[in-house]
């Protein structure tokens, strides 16, 4: 299909905003789609019923009761359709299983308090359901048992991971701080590296950069990579960056940067079973695009204009898509109190859009 009849399948239009407040790190559709999960700054996990009420219709999303129990940021999550299971992770290293994630009081099925030394930074399922990967600030890649949440696998790595996702083979691809993607096998063996170096640099005494996110195709083909390709450290200076490779033989096939200096980081893609890529940049001050590109062109068909995106979600449906952002003007400890003098922190505005598939 051609990119003219790909925009008119899958052109975003607005469809409301939730919002979230105070900030949410990631939102995702549940694979049945009956609900939208977003993990809270404030330690909750926030939940939203977004099924149809009828054929056609889309009511607004109703809240439901949110889960609780973490102690810190909730920037993992991870859903496995059998046994609606949702798995949820925090940068204290809490690693927590719940069971019914459409009803409205999820239980919770296990839970590690102390899964990983710190931040864990990414959760995934593999293609049978039957395990769970996380990874972690500490340097490590640890893989559960869905079911029970004993320890099957650990995997020390060199570098910080960032991200992780499961090839379509069950093989982990973890994509690092200094730019490095392995494949690697449950056991730790190595299949072969995915040089993204390019995605970093050291500036300053500072790591700037590294792989953001990834996303392989339905084949197992292609694997998708997206960062910065950093100028300077300090406040960050760089060019959104999309890499593609063969994961067969580990060839780059294309780069393509996708803005100017301060538009600075690919944050979130998705790899369609049509054959474009998805993604959200955010750079500063303020800055952001959704963009829709095939993997080996330099430019995009489709770019719209946001502010802070910094997760990007499709529906299963393939017709409906959600964007999580921080609102506009967060300038952090800057912003003064306000008139009750209080502190007001950053919030977030899911946007929601209808496709025309």
């Amino acid at each position: 299909m051609d990119t003219t009849e790909l925009l008119k399948k899958y052109e975003p239009k607005d469809a409301g905003v939730i919002a979230a407040e105070p900030q949410v790190s990631a939102a995702r559709y549940s694979p049945c789609g009956k609900v939208l999960v977003a993990g809270g700054y404030d330690a909750r996990v926030r939940r939203w019923n977004v099924e149809p009420a009828a054929a056609g219709e889309t009511p607004p999303p109703r809240e439901l009761a949110p889960l609780t129990g973490h102690h810190a940021w909730v920037e993992g999550l991870a859903f496995r359709a059998e046994g609606e299971l949702l798995f949820t992770a925090d940068s204290w290293g809490m690693l927590c299983c719940w069971t019914g994630y459409t009803s409205e009081q999820p239980a919770q099925k296990w839970k590690h308090d102390q899964a990983h030394d710190g931040w864990i930074r990414a959760l995934a399922v593999n293609p049978d359901g039957k395990l769970l990967a996380s990874c972690a600030a500490d340097k490590f890649v640890r893989v559960w048992n869905a079911d029970n949440g004993t320890g099957q696998h650990e995997i020390k790595l060199e570098n910080g991971p960032l991200t992780l996702r499961f090839a379509p083979d069950g093989t982990l691809l973890v994509g690092d701080e200094r730019g490095i993607i392995q494949q690697l096998k449950l056991d730790g063996k190595l299949v072969r590296k995915f040089d993204a170096s390019s995605l970093y640099a050291l500036s300053r005494l500072q790591d700037v950069g590294g792989v953001f996110a990834m996303a392989t195709d339905k084949e197992g083909k292609l694997l998708a990579a997206g960062g910065t390709t950093p100028k300077n450290g300090g406040t960050v200076v760089g060019i959104p960056t999309l890499l593609v490779f063969d994961i067969a033989t580990g060839e780059q096939k294309h780069k393509a940067s996708l803005g100017s200096d301060n538009d600075c980081y690919v944050a979130d893609l998705h790899l369609h079973d049509e054959g474009f890529v998805s993604l959200i940049t955010f750079g500063t001050p303020g800055q952001g695009q959704l963009l829709y590109l095939m993997p080996g062109d330099d430019k995009p068909f489709f770019t719209k204009k946001l502010t802070n995106p910094h997760s990007l979600a499709w529906h299963p449906d393939g017709k409906r898509m959600a964007i999580a952002a921080t609102n506009a003007n967060s300038n952090g400890n800057g912003r003064p109190l306000d008139k009750d003098g209080k502190y007001k922190g950053n919030s977030s505005p899911i946007h929601m859009f209808a496709l025309q598939s």
